[in-house]
């Protein structure tokens, strides 16, 4: 398996990369995660080299949209909020409140999501 000269482009902000990457079958117009936690398309394919990797092409997806989307953990919980004033009238109205959920990057460093867990506090645990 030879290596190959590659140009890339950032999926966010648009900067170009040249780099050498290994040639598993990859194509113009694929998008790949880096093993920096960047998302880029490849845009041109060049000669082989017997260089050393500069890149590693860790992750591919189908698109930027779907490299740069944060994983999620778990599922998803939704917390219903009764009212008082609604309950004093001999009716309960349920709203749902989906409180905000705690990011981590993976090792990969993209944004992972923990569904099942509640971020707690701006100055407090997560500062």
């Amino acid at each position: 398996m030879a290596n190959r000269f590659m140009t890339g482009t950032t999926c966010s902000g648009g900067q170009v990369l040249t780099f050498v990457a290994s040639d598993n079958g990859v194509s113009v117009n694929d998008f790949f995660q880096l093993g920096d936690g960047r998302c880029i398309q490849i845009t041109s394919t060049g000669a082989t080299t017997e260089g050393a990797v500069t890149v590693n092409l860790a992750i591919e997806f189908a698109s930027c949209a779907a490299c740069l989307a944060p994983y999620s953990a778990n599922t998803a919980q939704s917390i219903p909020i009764y009212l008082n004033s609604s309950l004093s009238q001999g009716t309960a109205t349920a709203s749902t409140y989906n409180p905000p959920n705690p990011v981590w990057l993976d090792n990969q460093h993209h944004a992972v999501v923990q569904l099942n867990a509640v971020t707690i506090g701006g100055n407090g645990l997560n500062s």
